[in-house]
C-alpha cells in the first residue's frame, strides 16, 4: 500500500532555540569590538586547528568564517558562514561546504539530494561543532589577524 509522505513543515520556536543557543556559544569566541579581519583558532590537536575569522560587522550583524586549517580538498575541508543578529541574539548558518543560499524547507526527493529540513541539520551540525570546541578545543586569547 502506497502513502503519501507528509511535507515538512518548520518549527520556528525549535529552530530560534537552537539558533539562540548557537549565537550564545559563539559569542565566547569573539571579542568585545570585534571588527573585520580578526580570527582565533580553536585547537582540537597538532593537526586540527580552525579559524574563525570576522568577514563583516554592521550595526545589527556580524558575519564569521569557520573553516578547517589544513589543506584538504574543498569538499572534506568544513567550512561555515555564519551570521549573528545581535538584536534577536541568534545564529543562522548561511553558508555550509560552499552552499549558499540554504531554504527552510526542500521537496523531497530533490535533484541535489537535500533533507526537507537541510536548513535545520546544518545548524544542528553547527552545534554540535560547537559542542566539541567547548568540550575538547582550546582557543587562543590573543586575537590573529589576517
Amino acid at each position: 500500500m502506497w502513502f503519501k509522505r507528509q511535507k515538512y513543515v518548520p518549527k520556528l520556536p525549535d529552530f530560534l532555540s537552537l539558533c539562540e543557543r548557537n549565537y550564545a556559544q559563539l559569542n565566547r569566541y569573539l571579542a568585545l569590538g570585534a571588527h573585520a579581519g580578526q580570527a582565533s583558532v580553536i585547537t582540537f590537536c597538532e593537526q586540527q586547528s580552525y579559524q574563525l575569522t570576522v568577514m563583516d560587522v554592521a550595526k545589527f550583524t556580524t558575519t564569521l568564517r569557520i573553516h578547517l586549517m589544513q589543506d584538504l580538498p574543498r569538499f572534506l575541508s568544513p567550512n561555515f558562514v555564519v551570521r549573528l543578529y545581535h538584536d534577536a541574539q541568534v545564529a543562522e548558518v548561511l553558508e555550509c561546504q560552499h552552499r549558499r543560499e540554504i531554504k527552510p524547507r526542500y521537496d523531497y526527493p530533490n535533484a541535489d539530494m537535500l533533507q526537507p529540513d537541510e536548513k535545520r541539520q546544518i545548524n544542528l551540525l553547527l552545534r554540535d561543532w560547537l559542542t566539541l570546541c567547548a568540550s575538547n578545543g582550546y582557543s587562543n586569547k590573543e586575537l590573529v589577524f589576517v
